[in-house]
């Protein structure tokens, strides 16, 4: 076995010294001591995806008064909601629960067993399990239109098939909760599933997706389903619950249209002094009065939204996008002046009023009228520099007086870090906690093993877009330096790190805010070949996730190798309706656990949940995790869907259709 494994090495190094060997800058003896896969982009062309319109679920009201509280029942007559007992109907001594005609038999549900009708009387099914449902307690029955009986029990779904024959879906198949208390059925053989935990819907006919899990308040006011109504056209569905009557609206919407929600909702109530943030609602049903806090990232969300509207100018060439756009970077421009000492960034800022009242990492203004957050990470930096080169590429570069303050702006931040060894030196002349990206702290402490390839990528693209941006050559020159002479190539070949028990998601949120940049501007052919080694090995570990971002940041190096679809789906499962709700996903039957939990100790699962049955808000945070918290008062900014939708559009991975 060692001796294959050193035929492997061997391998490798000489497939990745012969691709090395074109004309380059780089010396003809530079080696790469880390040994990746090397980078082939997947042969083949990637043509727009076209994403038209799509159904989005969207919780309505019911105007109801206290009638409900008493019922069993939710029925639609004459397009109006009504609630009532349930049927006194009885087979054999035994309440009715639910019936259902399949064929010439009408069949009736008991919750002692489930009863047959014919010309020749009524009889009992004898078997349960096999030959029959899964159990005798039948709580719901439908009959779609090819003659399938569906029958809900507590043990999960059964169906009979017009030819007699029994199945059964559970967790294993892909049910949700395998409780059921209701079922529904519409027109297009759809069917509704009421739970003890939420609702579900199944569309057993139709290709892609299957299984859409609705529970929670983002969705329902109580998760226990007692019945459930579908109007005539399939929308609105009515669920009556243990807290009341519940609707849901089968929107339907396109990528687009979220899109342009969302920025119309930033601009509503998502800015603080230009920066854009989540807001918190006074009432979570009611969006007019809300407040803004300050964020130790409000430059990092606030670059999330320069980069996504100068995308959209660039693919669109929308005034507004632009107005938007230039809103946001000076901000962050803001952000970056206001110490007082050119180059120090500021983590956020707030009136004097406010700032007096904070603790001493905060920090008057020279003219006393704000107050700056200080010890700013290499997280804003990372933001700050995609908001430079989208801002730059887009927007500043056609016009001289924006030109001229991005390149104002780069030169003090880029010029800070070179001048400190790399590092972001705070206002006490201290190092802040996180602003490091020299060889010393990188290479020659173990202690940074995790942050070397990750800072090491960020250094070498802070320079990349400063050279871009301003031309300056002593830019290149240090990005060369670190390269030769420190081996931050060698670092970025491991940019992510992996370990069994700690997959850090926050820092892959930064990698590809990173590589967006040094993926556009680097044309060295022995470099980019090296950068590409290093991000597929990095989409390689991410790619199960389907993350529009970081799919989108990976194609524009390897479009035939990214996910494009499965990123549309991510896209489209994000919810329009930013308000962050508690999701529970804990007790579903049809996920598994990690053995081991994640760096912050909490439980995993093994796959990710579409993004419209877990808590979404930004890229940091980590998709496996199964349970979130949120009352729907923070509303989250939109940005972190944003960025991807217009990426995929300004690059051509998708096109809106009709």
């Amino acid at each position: 076995m060692g001796k294959f494994r050193y035929i492997i090495f061997a391998c490798l190094s000489f497939i990745q010294a012969s691709i090395f060997a074109e004309a380059s800058w780089l010396p003809e003896d530079f080696t790469l001591f880390n040994v990746t896969a090397p980078f082939f982009p997947t042969p083949g062309k990637i043509t727009p995806v076209p994403t038209g319109s799509f159904p989005e679920h969207v919780r309505g009201r019911v105007e109801t008064g206290a009638e409900w509280a008493t019922a069993e029942v939710i029925r639609i007559d004459n397009n109006k909601v009504v609630f009532e007992p349930r049927a006194a109907e009885f087979v054999d001594g035994k309440p009715v629960t639910a019936s259902a005609v399949q064929g010439s038999v009408t069949w009736l549900g008991t919750l002692e067993g489930l009863y047959c009708r014919t010309a020749a009387g009524i009889s009992r099914h004898n078997a349960y399990g096999a030959g029959g449902p899964l159990a005798t307690q039948v709580t719901g029955l439908v009959s779609d239109s090819r003659e399938t009986l569906w029958v809900g029990t507590p043990l999960g779904l059964s169906l009979r098939t017009a030819d007699g024959e029994w199945s059964h879906i559970q967790g294993a198949q892909g049910l949700p909760v395998e409780d059921i208390t209701a079922l529904a059925l519409d027109r297009s053989d759809r069917i509704w599933i009421g739970t003890s935990q939420g609702a579900i819907l199944y569309k057993p006919y139709e290709e892609g997706r299957q299984w859409f899990y609705r529970a929670g308040k983002r969705y329902l006011p109580g998760d226990a389903i007692k019945s459930i109504a579908v109007a005539p056209e399939g929308s609105p569905v009515y669920f009556l619950t243990d807290a009341g009557p519940g609707r849901l609206d089968v929107v339907s919407t396109t990528l687009l249209e979220k899109a342009d929600t969302i920025e119309k909702r930033v601009n509503e109530r998502h800015r603080r002094l230009g920066l854009v943030a989540d807001c918190v609602l006074d009432n979570a049903e009611d969006p007019t009065a809300h407040s803004i806090e300050d964020n130790d990232n409000d430059g990092l969300w606030t670059a999330y939204h320069v980069a996504a509207m100068s995308l959209c100018y660039g693919a669109t060439g929308n005034s507004a996008a632009r107005e938007s756009a230039r809103e946001s970077m000076h901000a962050l421009y803001r952000l970056q002046n206001v110490s007082g000492i050119p180059g120090l960034v500021a983590r956020s800022v707030v009136p004097a009023e406010i700032g007096k009242t904070k603790s001493e990492q905060w920090r008057p203004t020279p003219d006393g009228t704000l107050y700056w957050k200080s010890d700013t990470s290499s997280d804003e930096i990372d933001g700050h520099y995609l908001a430079f080169y989208t801002y730059y590429e887009h927007i500043a570069n056609a016009d001289a007086a924006e030109r001229a303050l991005i390149e104002k702006q780069v030169r003090a931040l880029t010029d800070y870090l070179v001048n400190n060894n790399y590092q972001l030196i705070d206002w006490d002349g201290k190092r802040t906690r996180w602003g490091f990206w020299n060889p010393e702290a990188l290479n020659g402490n173990p202690l940074n093993y995790v942050e070397s390839g990750l800072n090491a990528l960020q250094i070498l693209s802070f320079l990349k877009v400063a050279h871009h941006i301003t031309g300056e050559a002593n830019y290149e020159s240090h990005y060369r330096k670190l390269i030769v002479e420190h081996h931050y190539l060698d670092n970025i070949l491991l940019t992510k790190k992996c370990f069994p028990d700690e997959n850090n998601h926050s820092d892959d949120q930064l990698g590809f805010v990173a590589w967006y940049p040094i993926l556009q501007l680097e044309r060295d052919p022995r470099v980019r070949r090296a950068l590409g080694a290093g991000v597929s090995r990095h989409y390689a570990v991410v790619k199960p996730e389907k993350p529009s971002f970081y799919t989108f940041v990976y194609a524009t190096i390897d479009p035939a190798g990214a996910d494009i679809a499965g990123a549309v789906e991510n896209l489209q499962e994000i919810p329009t309706d930013r308000r962050i709700y508690a999701t529970r996903n804990r007790h579903r039957a049809d996920v598994q656990f990690s053995p081991l939990p994640n760096r912050f100790g909490r439980p995993l699962l093994t796959r990710v949940l579409p993004a419209d049955e877990r808590c979404f808000k930004k890229w940091n945070a980590d998709p496996y995790e199964p349970d979130k918290d949120g009352d729907g008062r923070v509303e989250d900014d939109g940005a972190a869907y944003l960025l991807p939708y217009w990426m995929a559009r300004y690059h051509g991975f998708i096109r809106e259709t009709e």
